[in-house]
């Protein structure tokens, strides 16, 4: 007799905690509640900004441009092993309007004791990095990099980006064999005033995109 009052008890009790429970997801808002409890800092605006447009100077075409080095590192994982690697980046970005920025940038790939430098391009929309390139190992192997990821300012040191490669692999274009990357690290940007290598960059970014 008590077993069934408890059960009874207990079911009377769950409409009550579903109640709580599915009332609260519907009705806050995680980021609002950080902010409630002093998680977020003061002053701090929750807004999206143009991050590369707020380190970057106007030329006198309205063009802005900017450069930028640095890198991550991280693991490759071959043959379900992590093994080290590093990818270190230079180039530049120049803004199309409306948030997007078309990049060209030179990388050094790093995995273990085998290394490639190659050309990659993309773009970068909304704190949003996609790059993509060809290059050929120092062994003689053709392979194909493509890395997408997120950037962000990092608060209080202006021009120093952080950047994740959220999807990042590697892939021999003889044989398809795939390598993923798990990759962060940090790149700094700075204006480009030259119109000279803005015309320049622009030309060679539009021959492929």
């Amino acid at each position: 007799m008590k077993q069934n009052t408890k059960k009874h008890s207990l079911l009377l009790a769950l409409p009550v905690l579903a109640a709580l429970v599915f009332g609260t997801i519907g009705t806050s808002n995680a980021f609002a509640e950080d902010a409630s409890f002093g998680i977020v800092p003061d002053l701090v605006s929750l807004e999206k900004t143009d991050a590369f447009l707020d380190v970057s100077s106007e030329s006198p075409v309205d063009k802005a441009v900017v450069q930028f080095r640095g890198g991550t590192d991280g693991w490759a994982i071959i043959g379900g092993q992590a093994y080290d690697s590093k990818i270190g980046i230079t180039g530049k970005a120049v803004h199309q309007g409306d948030g997007v920025w078309k990049i060209k940038s030179k990388a050094d790939i790093a995995v273990e004791n085998r290394h490639a430098t190659l050309e990659l391009k993309g773009k970068a929309v909304d704190g949003k990095l996609r790059l993509h390139g060809t290059g050929t190992l120092d062994g003689g192997e053709p392979f194909r990099i493509i890395l997408r990821g997120n950037y962000a300012p990092i608060y209080d040191q202006p021009g120093d980006f952080v950047l994740d490669w959220s999807m990042a692999k590697i892939q021999n274009m003889e044989n398809g064999f795939r390598i993923p990357l798990a990759q962060n690290g940090v790149i700094h940007v700075e204006p480009v005033m030259s119109i000279e290598e803005l015309d320049s960059l622009e030309s060679e970014i539009s021959i492929e995109e």
